[in-house]
């Protein structure tokens, strides 16, 4: 009997000292670990939508550990522990059959696409064999109030409209917030330039590795897009374009609700200005310009640079058709001033990113008038205002006030070179005397 105890009750020491020892103590030690620097801690919705996460079993399939191996690169850096600062249980998974989501809401910020990823995974990735979530939408004859419907691909459209079930719109909700705060201080604009201040460097295979981690989902890997959701890329005009202003501010910037070839495309493309280098932006932006049968001028990283810093670029400047027939671009281009002035008087109804009010007031975004090379129209409209103009078929009713007594001949030139190179627009620059020329006209 005593033999007995001893053993059993050895047996449960022993045990009880190893949970205390892997489990508890670990335990304790985790709890106390701060959060990443910039780590949110999760939204009532975004909660619901782990618990959806959860009930849907995504966690057999998908991990949210990025390993420190070359293989997890594209899933974004290295796990750490304070990146589950917020999440308990720890939704780590143990089978990859689909991509690591630590840092998805980052690599897909577009919720368009998430849903449509959802409904039909092979509508945006033909060869994905992850399964349909279709019960997480719901079908309608119309759409309720504030509703919008989802832009599926005819041929994977039900034929009514698609609209998000609530647990479908929290679970995408809570795949975006799946984003990893940078460990380190972000990439100084000394340090960018210089490393990229030497003559073209493009690596053709270092692009296409980069263009298949961040880009490939939506505009596949030929290029060829998802019809009516995500623009094709071969032999497009932008992207063949020998002034690379608008593509590179499509890769730094994003870009929704472009017109390209008559078809509006309103999923939201994420920008890349916080999550990949000049160079790496510039190693995807020359793949796709010299892929899929585009011949478009390559860019250097320096490019890059200056289009961070809203400067006019040197092929901009060197490209004789793209040169005003007016005037030479202007050389004292305030784009600090020009951003500050927009702002105070511009930026309330055009939008801080120059997309208007749909229906009120219109986008400055690849608005014609603003990418002109003659900037005239463009100068009388700031000095002299506007109404009821008709642009892309949408009469804008609401008068546009004149600037010619409130502001001065630079000032309201560094507003239109502001527009002129924010937002991927590449009209040519203007100079003070241009307005000056064209104040002086009744």
């Amino acid at each position: 009997m005593n033999r007995t105890f001893a053993i059993s009750g050895g047996s449960t020491l022993i045990y009880t000292g190893l949970a205390v020892l892997m489990g508890v103590l670990p335990g304790i030690w985790l709890s106390k670990v701060p959060p990443t620097p910039g780590l949110k801690p999760l939204t009532p919705i975004e909660a619901r939508g782990r618990d959806v996460y959860v009930s849907e079993g995504c966690f057999y399939c998908h991990t949210q550990q990025v390993r420190p191996l070359s293989g997890d690169k594209p899933f974004g850096r290295p796990s750490a522990p304070g990146d589950y600062a917020y999440q308990t249980t720890e939704l780590l998974g143990s089978e990859r059959t689909g991509p690591d989501l630590s840092n998805i809401g980052a690599r897909q910020s577009s919720s368009i696409w998430q849903y449509i990823h959802l409904y039909q995974p092979r509508a945006v990735v033909p060869q994905s064999i992850m399964p349909a979530f279709p019960w997480l939408f719901r079908t309608v004859g119309r759409l309720p109030p504030g509703e919008k419907a989802v832009p599926l691909p005819p041929q994977f459209a039900p034929g009514d409209m698609v609209i998000p079930s609530d647990d479908g719109k929290a679970l995408v909700a809570y795949l975006l917030s799946l984003k990893q705060p940078p460990l380190a201080p972000a990439q100084t604009r000394a340090a960018t330039k210089s490393s990229s201040t030497g003559s073209l460097g493009f690596e053709a295979t270092k692009g296409a590795a980069l263009f298949a981690d961040n880009c490939a989902s939506c505009h596949g890997a030929e290029g060829m897009g998802v019809p009516g959701t995500f623009p094709p890329l071969a032999g497009d005009a932008v992207v063949n374009d020998a002034n690379p202003t608008a593509h590179i501010g499509a890769v730094l910037h994003g870009l929704s609700g472009r017109v390209i070839n008559g078809q509006s495309y309103e999923a939201q493309m994420p920008g890349f200005a916080d999550q990949l280098s000049d160079q790496q932006i510039a190693d995807i932006i020359d793949h796709e310009r010299s892929s899929w049968g585009n011949r478009g001028a390559l860019i250097s990283a320096a490019d890059v640079v200056a289009a961070r810093a809203n400067e006019p670029l040197q092929k901009q400047a060197a490209t004789p058709k793209e040169a005003s027939p007016v005037a030479a671009p202007a050389s004292t281009f305030d784009a600090a001033e020009g951003s500050k002035l927009f702002a105070d008087n511009c930026g309330v109804c055009h939008g801080a990113e120059g997309k208007g009010v749909p229906g009120t007031f219109p986008p400055l975004a690849g608005d014609p008038v603003v990418n002109a090379t003659d900037p005239a129209e463009h100068i009388v409209t700031m000095l002299r205002g506007l109404s009821g103009k008709v642009i892309d078929g949408q009469k804008y009713e609401v008068e546009m006030p004149p600037f010619a007594d409130r502001l001065s001949d630079q000032q309201i030139a560094d507003i239109i070179n502001h527009e002129r190179t924010s937002w991927g627009n590449h009209g040519a620059l203007v100079t003070p005397a241009e307005v000056t020329k064209l104040r002086s006209k009744k």
